[in-house]
């Protein structure tokens, strides 16, 4: 591992997380260097600040390796998101310029933010390293390019923020980027193989740190010790997709509905975790009794997964948390759910295949889940 340090000076990091995903591997990285590195993290794109869970529990982390934790918004909608984000660039220009990193870390260089910061260190000969921190499925399948649209986005850029602006194909393959930490980095896409690639260990995200901000997250979205104590005995966990995708599963509705029924019937405590773009409570009514609990949609699952226990299945389908559940806790079940006639679901099949989740062509398939 390498970044432009005079002496025995320390790496100083900064994180520019925008997800919750961003968060918390942000959370283990600094956790894990906290003694060779000084760290800040700055919160972009948020949409709320006084109700922020995520912003809030990581000012109150008594064991924070972060010195400096802040926040930016970016809740304006059309061109007055242009004014917004140059009002962002003051404030992410006059805290870079504080702390002067040797490393600014992004989950995307995507990010408006990330390359602007790169850019000024540019222009003040500044030497700054770029690091990408995996942000899930978009570091082992890339993402669909539309080159009209792509050429059409990065042309408006550069007229509005300037020439400095990279419109990168694939996440984390721009000049920006010099290493990138990933969590399978023998199986990242093939853009990422002229970076520097780093593992992101899974011992990082089950230290005492990370568990005790967890917690505090978790409380934050109201699952207080009873509740967490309830989670650690849940038996199963069933992953909702954003309600978008619902739209393009054919007959979701009912096929969850059958498949939380039959769990009842065995005798399983169930947890269901809808999309954290869900905003109804229980919008599909699959809560009936004691035996079935739904989580806080706003609670990224992420922090939940520290507190399940190792013989707990994760039942899910569609979308990066399946690869994120066998990332982070190997020791729990990944199942997803595809049927083969749905193309949309297929094109997740031959993805979660290789990272060994298994894969179902019905729920029924599961059959009986054993103790």
């Amino acid at each position: 591992m390498t970044s432009s340090v005079k002496g025995n000076a320390k790496r100083k990091v900064l994180y520019l997380p925008s997800t919750p995903l961003n968060v918390l591997v942000a959370v283990a990285h600094a956790s894990a260097f906290s003694k060779e590195q000084r760290s800040q993290i700055i919160l972009i794109d948020q949409k709320d600040r006084e109700n922020n869970v995520y912003f809030k529990a990581l000012q109150q982390w008594e064991t924070s390796p972060f010195e400096e934790v802040d926040l930016t918004l970016g809740t304006a909608k059309g061109w007055r998101k242009v004014a917004e984000r140059k009002k962002n660039f003051t404030v992410l220009a006059r805290l870079l310029e504080q702390f002067q990193p040797n490393v600014i870390a992004t989950g995307s260089d995507r990010r408006v933010e990330f390359q602007y910061l790169m850019h000024i260190c540019q222009l003040s000969s500044s030497s700054v390293e770029g690091w990408y921190m995996d942000d899930g499925l978009y570091s082992y399948a890339g993402r669909k390019s539309h080159w009209l649209k792509d050429s059409v986005n990065a042309v408006l850029k550069k007229v509005v923020y300037g020439c400095w602006w990279q419109e990168p194909r694939l996440v984390g393959s721009s000049s920006w980027i010099k290493q990138a930490w990933l969590f399978q980095p023998d199986r990242s896409i093939e853009a990422l193989n002229t970076k520097i690639k780093q593992a992101l260990p899974t011992k990082w995200f089950a230290s005492s740190d990370v568990q005790a901000i967890s917690n505090t997250i978790c409380n934050g979205f109201g699952l207080n010790d009873t509740a967490i104590e309830r989670l650690k005995k849940v038996d199963v966990v069933v992953l909702i997709p954003h309600p978008n995708n619902i739209k393009k599963m054919l007959g979701y509705p009912e096929r969850i509905t059958c498949f939380i029924e039959t769990l009842k019937k065995q005798g399983k405590q169930v947890a269901i975790k809808y999309h954290p773009r869900t905003q109804a409570l229980d919008p599909l009514l699959l809560q009936h009794n004691e035996q079935v609990w739904v989580m806080p949609s706003g609670l990224a699952f992420e922090f939940v997964l520290p507190i399940l226990k190792p013989q707990a299945i994760v039942v899910g389908d569609v979308g990066t948390t399946l690869l994120t559940t066998k990332w982070l806790r190997p020791d729990i079940q990944s199942i997803a759910v595809l049927p083969e006639k749905n193309e949309f679901e297929n094109d997740f099949r031959e993805l979660f295949l290789s990272f060994d989740v298994t894969v179902l062509s019905d729920f029924d398939s599961i059959g009986s889940l054993h103790d």
